[in-house]
């Protein structure tokens, strides 16, 4: 149910956005700042890997309880308890003088992963039904350009200040974020009484968890390795087993029956495709790093690779608050089609991208699909299932990108060293830039077969989700149903 809360509605959005900046800041800042990292607590180089990997497995081992939490528990009491965890971790990295330690904390900040569906959740509650959706392309939106944002601030802030910085900031932010949602974010009570499947949890934990290890060790083990398919063939039979169980429960931890729902199940798709897809734009920083030898690269420096990814966290932040809008003019389906289009655009301008400029212009291009992309899938959700599903099913379709983009991330490395030349050949650059534009076009055919427009009713709920094409508006012009 959605309660419309003057003033306080706004306060608690403007909350929400703060704490998935920080949050989505804290997690990309590490990057860059690696090698420093790396050299500082002494770690091997398949060691550090943890510190990604970590936060990684516990986000979608975590997400899909606190989704459910959100829908059968208080979702202010939720919203203060993942934020103390990532606080928690937080604060163990920043004073973490082993691996040991830094990969712990970076595992409670994990738990952080949750906080884009737990907001959508909290949005549907505090925010009037006209304004769901460009609070949910807000957060969409903030949480893009915190990722910028934290690329290019890295590079400066390890340059002149211990690594540890790079901890300190973000806990600072997330701390004054914490108070302020216990001051202004108000009570959000589910709308009945439920319990978290924890036997569903644990299947889907280590499912997920084996799927994860095995995507993230693939570069190290090899895809053909006795290793990486048997953690494969585990992570299938823990899928299945979680998939019969849920089907069988009657309070699923998933409600798998929602994806039914020819919207839900193909905006999980779309975003699955869309996360794996966005990979190549994380191999612009090695773009543009590698030496002029190369014969492709601009030859820059770490603190300004960073820049380079500026305008899709920009573009991304604009674009995704107007998705409501757009969806009122073209319709659900053209709006997905639109954003899945304009990341293929972006992946082709690569393509040609040997000058600087037609890098910023494909990283725009991206910025504005993906910001549509991925504000139009968690529309979708709000607008087709019941209220007391919308975080849980949310969580689903934030895990499903995030695993869409680690296994992406990983195919595009794998291209990048096969080769095993100690620089990046184009050629790699070329096949995988191929691979993503081919990924691109599925995930606009995948939208094209979304319903033109979902009817819903006042508070959120369903009503119909039909095919409609110019014959049929036509039709039901002459023929008011």
């Amino acid at each position: 149910m959605t309660v419309t809360q003057p003033g306080g509605g706004r306060l608690a959005l403007a909350v929400l956005a703060l704490a998935t900046f920080g949050y989505g800041a804290l997690e990309t800042m590490l990057a860059p700042a690696l090698p420093v990292i790396q050299q500082a607590v002494g770690a091997s180089t398949p060691a550090i890997a943890w510190v990604f990997t970590s936060v990684l497995i516990a986000g979608a081992v975590s997400t899909p309880v606190i989704s459910k939490l959100a829908d059968t528990r208080n979702k202010r009491g939720v919203l203060l308890g993942v934020l103390t965890v990532v606080c928690a971790g937080t604060l163990v990295a920043a004073l973490a003088t082993s691996i040991t330690v830094l990969t712990i904390g970076q595992f409670l900040q994990g738990v952080g992963m949750g906080l884009v569906p737990l907001s959508v959740g909290i949005t549907r509650h505090t925010q009037p039904s006209e304004r769901i959706r460009s609070a949910n392309g807000l957060i969409i939106g903030v949480g893009a350009l915190s990722s910028v944002i934290g690329l290019t601030v890295a590079g400066p802030i390890v340059a002149r200040m211990p690594y540890t910085w790079l901890f300190w900031f973000p806990f600072g932010l997330l701390a004054v974020t914490l108070v302020f949602a216990w001051l202004v974010v108000p009570s959000c009570p589910p709308s009945g009484v439920g319990r978290v499947d924890w036997a569903g949890a644990v299947l889907l934990g280590l499912g997920l968890a084996a799927v994860l290890i095995a995507i993230t060790q693939s570069t190290a083990w090899g895809w053909s390795s006795t290793k990486e398919l048997g953690l494969v063939a585990v992570s299938v039979l823990l899928m299945a087993a979680f998939f019969l169980l849920e089907l069988r429960t009657r309070e699923p931890l998933v409600d798998l029956r929602q994806l039914s729902d020819r919207a839900v199940l193909l905006a999980c798709a779309v975003s699955f495709v869309v996360g794996f897809a966005s990979f190549v734009f994380m191999l612009i920083p090695l773009l543009v790093q590698a030496p002029a030898s190369a014969g492709y690269s601009l030859g820059d420096s770490v603190t300004r690779a960073g820049l380079y990814l500026a305008p899709l966290g920009l573009v991304a932040a604009f674009s995704a608050p107007l998705a409501g809008r757009f969806e009122r003019r073209i319709g659900v389906r053209a709006v997905m089609v639109m954003g899945t289009g304009a990341a293929v655009v972006a992946n082709a301008v690569l393509l040609v991208a040997n000058y600087s400029q037609l890098i910023f212009v494909s990283t725009a291009v991206a910025g504005f699909g993906i910001g549509l992309g991925l504000t139009q899938a968690m529309n979708i959700i709000t607008a087709t299932v019941p209220a007391e599903r919308t975080a849980s099913i949310s969580g689903v379709v934030y895990v499903i990108r995030a695993v869409g983009g680690a296994l992406g991330a990983q195919v595009g490395t794998s291209i990048l060293a096969s080769g095993h030349a100690q620089v990046p050949t184009w050629a790699g650059f070329r096949v995988a830039l191929l691979l993503s534009t081919l990924i691109g076009i599925v995930a606009v055919a995948l939208s094209w077969a979304i319903p033109t427009r979902i009817i819903t009713t006042a508070s959120g709920n369903v009503v119909r989700a039909r095919w409609e094409n110019d014959v049929e508006m036509t039709r039901s012009a002459g023929h008011p149903h």
